[in-house]
């Protein structure tokens, strides 16, 4: 008989996240952690705050928080008082940071050629497919 469907996905999360773990073990970063910075790598062009990050990850303020704390004690952020609201910080990269993306990617990209080896891009377009319907079912949308 055929496992859910669920327990793939979260097989296929944890695995994911277990080799993401091991790759920046050595560069003292979480899985979390990347994600975040590659976040604002991203949007380095734009104003981003705490309240962007908790709304893009839907996580709480006191995690972020624990986040933030953690990645600027380490050089890779900084946070500097908004000039439009001096109760805000916003938070940029720095260049330790900048050059450090550019070694996550390649790892990223590495992870993705190994899980999709094999699966032919008509199988990959059904699959994204497939994945965001059930995404927005989950989620109650249509």
């Amino acid at each position: 008989m055929e496992r859910e469907i669920g327990f793939y996905l979260k097989k296929i999360f944890q695995t994911m996240e277990k080799n993401l773990n091991k790759d920046l073990e050595d560069i003292d970063l979480t899985g979390m952690q990347a994600h975040v910075l590659i976040y604002l790598y991203k949007n380095r062009k734009n104003i981003i705050n705490q309240r962007d990050i908790e709304r893009e990850f839907e996580l709480t303020n006191p995690t972020v928080n624990g986040i933030l704390k953690r990645l600027e004690n380490k050089g890779f952020i900084k946070r500097v008082v908004s000039l439009n609201d001096a109760r805000n910080k916003e938070i940029m990269i720095t260049d330790k940071s900048i050059s450090l993306i550019v070694e996550m990617k390649k790892k990223a990209k590495n992870m993705e050629n190994k899980m999709t080896s094999g699966i032919t891009k008509e199988e990959l377009n059904t699959f994204y497919q497939v994945i965001k319907k059930m995404f927005n079912n989950v989620q109650g949308g249509n």
